[in-house]
């Protein structure tokens, strides 16, 4: 269950002195709650007095907690992450100084603790991933007191540390503050070595993380043929494809310049062999024509398939073709020429 937006420990604090109130002066609506929710049902009256530890876990057992205790926990994370997503220092300072051991919490309940998110803790927001809204425009110095309080950069969310999910991040990319995140976390005692992984560009480029990637080689990140494909590097093709390249990786990297609209080596990959048409994505697919049919690029579909690219070619996820992919995409004027 997802707890109510908007509604902090001290309004739930009320509602359970109110309902305490209330079974006390023997309302038949709230003995009902109690004998429903409370772990004791019936036998709750046999004892001396009701408690407001009783009413207090009534509420948190209504909204899916098994105590008050983890119930206060997770609504202090929301008004923690609430103030994060606002950018409001004070309040986040002020909740840190009262409740230290929030900075430690891992959340697993809620919207936003499920699958790659499952245990997140208030830094790994920080990324503005799952998105709720804009990150905030002082995050950086955010990150500084989350991570001067004792915040751990090698905690992991799900699979993630808040590196990973900064790579990874559109939001972070676009307000072009993950790589002195990275950094920050980095100097903070995080182990993650992105630099040290050869594929480390090729997670900001796939999920729309140009900026990032492009920080990322300033800053030495080693990069593949897919990786030059998609920054347009020109320069770099010829020799990282050799004389006689491989139609796999051919294929691969006209697949990411694609994704990032690189009308050039789009034209220079299919003089140098490539298809458009094999489903050479990660993972193997969807092909440079599902996605530069997806994402609206007319030029570049018209590049493809001038160049012989099937349209009835299906993609190996959803066996969808890439006119499909562009209905899927609203780019209905393209549909026409993918028939």
């Amino acid at each position: 269950m997802t707890t109510p937006h908007g509604i902090d420990l001290d309004q739930y604090k009320t509602q359970a002195k109110d309902l305490l109130k209330q079974a006390r002066a023997g309302d038949a609506a709230t003995l009902t709650r109690l004998r429903v929710s409370h772990p004791e049902g019936e036998r709750l009256f046999s004892l001396p007095h009701i408690a407001l530890a009783d009413s207090q876990l009534v509420i948190a057992r209504e909204n899916g907690y098994g105590s008050w205790t983890k119930f206060k926990e997770h609504l202090l994370f929301q008004q923690g992450v609430g103030a994060l997503d606002a950018g409001d220092l004070p309040k986040l300072e002020a909740l840190l100084n009262k409740y230290p051991a929030l900075i430690r919490y891992h959340c697993h309940h809620g919207e936003y603790a499920q699958g790659y998110f499952a245990g997140a803790t208030l830094l790994h927001h920080i990324a503005g991933n799952p998105i709720r809204c804009p990150i905030p425009a002082n995050i950086v110095d955010v990150t500084r007191l989350l991570l001067a309080r004792g915040a751990d950069p090698n905690a992991l969310a799900g699979a993630s540390t808040t590196i990973g999910l900064l790579i990874t991040s559109r939001q972070a990319f676009e307000a072009s503050v993950a790589a002195p995140l990275i950094e920050l976390l980095e100097a903070s005692g995080a182990s993650e070595r992105i630099l040290d992984d050869p594929d480390v560009l090729s997670q900001p480029l796939w999920n729309g993380g140009r900026a990032t990637a492009e920080a990322l080689v300033k800053r030495g990140a080693a990069m593949d043929v897919r990786h030059a494909a998609a920054l347009g590097r020109l320069d770099l093709l010829p020799a990282l494809l050799g004389e006689d390249p491989n139609s796999q990786l051919l294929e691969e990297s006209l697949v990411y310049a694609c994704v990032q609209n690189e009308v050039e080596v789009v034209r220079y990959l299919l003089r140098s062999g490539a298809r458009g048409d094999v489903n050479a994505s990660p993972g193997g697919q969807s092909s440079a024509l599902h996605n530069a049919a997806w994402r609206g690029f007319s030029e570049i579909v018209a590049l493809l398939l001038e160049n012989g690219a099937r349209t009835d070619q299906r993609d190996n996820q959803w066996n969808g073709t890439p006119a499909d992919w562009t209905e899927h995409g609203g780019h209905t004027e393209l549909a026409a020429l993918l028939q």
